[in-house]
């Protein structure tokens, strides 16, 4: 499977949520396409939505299929040209498409009108504008900064240079700078490293009939019934269902 869709489907099952590929791309509410396996694939926009960005932040801060390692051994420190009170902060991946993310301080922005929306959606699959198979955004995380790293290939590897006091905390790793911090990259395939807006995240809802089923659901998202999709009922026949 290609890095893209790893990628995708990875974060999709350990967080519930459809993935922006590139990580740096600019995913926006009322965009909507078709999914291509676990990948959005944004083709218009609708707007006008009124939505409501969250007062709480939401930090998002895990590793799949890798491991981040503080590393103070004198003689790799010196070999990666670390500066005196620094050390290593290694990421170690152990399968193509891996990956390490880290976007702490997060917001996130949701349509206010979930009903009025799968109004107007049904408005359009009657005049003939609004395919099934599409997807629209309905919701975006936004990171102020982040790092988000996948391998290409197996055994791939980044070391950081850091203080010696700092953790392998998710504010450490989002706070890094590609030009000052990388000190050895192998393997790496996407990567984002200290940048930020981004918007890495998003949820998505497609409008659904009682009238026939769905046979690619399950492409849509994880199986568990925690991740089930949310669903709200916009008439006697049709309903919104958001992953």
């Amino acid at each position: 499977m290609a890095i893209d869709q790893l990628y995708a489907s990875r974060i999709r099952n350990e967080v519930g949520l459809f993935a922006t590929w590139l990580p740096n791309a600019r995913i926006e509410i009322g965009q909507y396409g078709p999914l291509r396996r676990a990948l959005f694939q944004p083709q218009g926009q609708l707007k006008g939505f009124h939505a409501n960005t969250s007062a709480a932040k939401a930090n998002y801060d895990f590793t799949i299929c890798a491991e981040r390692v503080i590393n103070p051994n004198a003689q790799a420190l010196a070999e990666a040209g670390v500066s005196s009170g620094n050390v290593l902060l290694e990421v170690h991946f152990s399968s193509e498409a891996a990956v390490t993310f880290s976007a702490p301080d997060a917001v996130i922005t949701r349509v206010d009108d979930i009903r009025a929306l799968g109004e107007q959606l049904v408005e359009m699959q009657k005049a003939g504008t609004w395919r099934w198979d599409d997807g629209i955004v309905i919701e975006v995380v936004t990171a102020p900064r982040a790092t988000i790293i996948a391998s290409q290939e197996r055994n791939a590897v980044v070391k950081f240079e850091v203080s010696a006091q700092a953790a392998t905390r998710g504010g450490v790793m989002a706070s890094l700078d590609e030009s000052s911090s990388v000190r050895i990259m192998k393997g790496v395939g996407a990567k984002i490293i200290g940048q930020g807006p981004l918007t890495p995240l998003f949820r998505l809802a497609f409008l659904k009939s009682y009238l026939f089923s769905d046979p690619t659901i399950s492409l849509r998202g994880p199986a568990e019934t925690d991740n089930a999709p949310e669903r709200v009922e916009i008439s006697a026949t049709e309903y919104l269902e958001i992953y």
